[in-house]
């Protein structure tokens, strides 16, 4: 076993995190932390305490991840609607597995019951809401998309169809997370496309 400190706190949350996406909450337990980053669970339980206070560390991590990857895909493209669906495909490119995905929804359940964890996520989640809004703003200005009477409305609609593109998807199966997404969000705009090549 490697000496404790010889291995920050950063490199153990992050192994937290694939432990969590890979085996869910149960898997995750500083017993199994412990074999995968070779310090002993007494260790682990010294820096982290509790299994609570490491899963908040983890969230944190988890929220920063995204907002990080949002951000890099949000740069890599001029169009704000490719922006857009690289905003909903990238949140649930964790997802490349059908258990990574029960694991991660797993967790988001767990983000919903916890006061803490919630406002971290709803804290995000109305960041990439103001981002979408936004987006589509410059999307109507830039003769990409028309006819968008509000905004804000449009932009909890694809949210709805994005995530609810997840779940249809662990059940259809039919392609990749995001490209699923893709599908689905692109048809939600549609009616706003069609308009712009008349």
């Amino acid at each position: 076993m490697a000496r404790p400190r010889t291995i920050s706190d950063q490199n153990i949350i992050t192994a937290a995190y694939e432990l969590l996406m890979e085996r869910g909450l149960d898997g995750l337990t500083f017993e199994t932390l412990s074999e995968r980053v070779g310090i002993v669970p007494a260790a682990l339980v010294r820096r982290f305490e509790r299994k609570q206070k490491l899963i908040a560390q983890v969230d944190n991590y988890a929220l920063a991840l995204t907002n990080s990857k949002v951000a890099e895909a949000l740069e890599k493209t001029a169009s704000p609607v490719e922006a857009i669906i690289a905003q909903f495909t990238t949140e649930l490119a964790f997802a490349t597995t059908l258990e990574r995905f029960a694991n991660g929804q797993e967790f988001l359940l767990m983000d919903l019951r916890s006061e803490e964890l919630y406002n971290n996520y709803q804290a995000s989640f109305e960041q990439r809401h103001q981002q979408v809004v936004e987006l589509l703003q410059i999307a109507e200005a830039a003769g990409e998309l028309t006819g968008i009477n509000d905004a804000p409305r449009l932009a909890r609609h694809l949210a709805l169809i994005a995530h609810g593109a997840g779940h249809v998807w662990a059940m259809a199966q039919e392609m990749s997370i995001e490209e699923y997404i893709r599908q689905h969000v692109m048809l939600a705009l549609q009616p706003y496309r069609l308009k712009v090549k008349k």
